[in-house]
């Protein structure tokens, strides 16, 4: 056994072999591998909404890929039974332009739900502890709303909330580019300080994908980037602080 190998896969919160999602996707762009550190802040740029979000349906479990192996804190999420790999699941969140809320709850029942299915708390309680976050993302006053009622912007902002809302220990987002109405440039103003508070804090890792990420450059630790037909990787460090308390847990 590969003894470096095996004690990286230990240390990451996802690690890449070769992965091929689909079929298709070799006509277009090679395999992928990449290691996320446990509390790292990764991007993954240059690569179309339509691919970032065949490569993450893998790495959220929700299929198996193609061609590569994947592991997840150290494991083979596909190799264990299905009730397993439910539990496992809970520890990630994938948030993507093509997901939707369900049309028939309001804003605020679509949240709660999210709640309800993942922690089994009560409606009542479930969203009280978040208000936080849900001010931040300018989503308080459309609670009652449907999601046909939501504007643009803040319907992408409400599955971002959906997913955030489950305390995630690998969250996964994909952002569309600049020339789409909801891309990057217009999110980024309020998912940056979201997302830099929830590395520096350390609550676990993030991996975002799109064509365009240059927003959240200094708050990444590395990008991944598709450029030439290739993939280029290089770091994005400028001094994050890493404070002690994260490392508490191992003492």
């Amino acid at each position: 056994m590969d003894t470096a190998l095996t004690a990286g896969r230990l240390h990451s919160s996802l690690l890449l072999e070769q992965v091929v999602p689909t079929l298709g996707w070799g006509a277009d762009l090679p395999p992928v591998s990449l290691t996320v550190g446990l509390r790292e802040f990764c991007l993954l740029e240059g690569v179309s909404v339509h691919h970032a979000d065949q490569l993450f349906r893998v790495v959220a479990t929700l299929q198996l890929p193609a061609a590569g192996r994947l592991w997840h804190w150290g494991r083979d999420l596909f190799a264990l039974s299905r009730r397993q790999l439910y539990q496992w699941r809970r520890r990630l969140a994938f948030v993507s332009p093509r997901h939707a809320l369900l049309p028939r709850l309001t804003l605020r029942d679509n949240l709660a739900l999210t709640l309800t299915l993942s922690r089994a708390r009560r409606q009542q309680t479930g969203l009280a502890p978040h208000q936080p976050l849900l001010e931040q993302l300018e989503l308080t006053g459309y609670l009652e709303l449907y999601p046909r009622q939501l504007p643009p912007r803040c319907y992408q902002l409400a599955l971002w909330a959906r997913e955030l809302l489950q305390e995630p220990q690998l969250l996964l987002g994909i952002l569309a580019g600049q020339e789409e109405p909801q891309g990057a440039p217009k999110l980024a103003p309020l998912l940056l300080p979201l997302l830099t508070d929830f590395h520096r804090q350390r609550r676990g890792a993030l991996l975002l994908a799109g064509p365009w990420l240059a927003p959240f450059h200094l708050a990444a630790d590395r990008r991944l980037l598709f450029t030439q037909g290739r993939w280029q990787e290089e770091s994005l460090a400028r001094d994050h602080p890493h404070p002690l308390a994260a490392y508490l847990h191992i003492l």
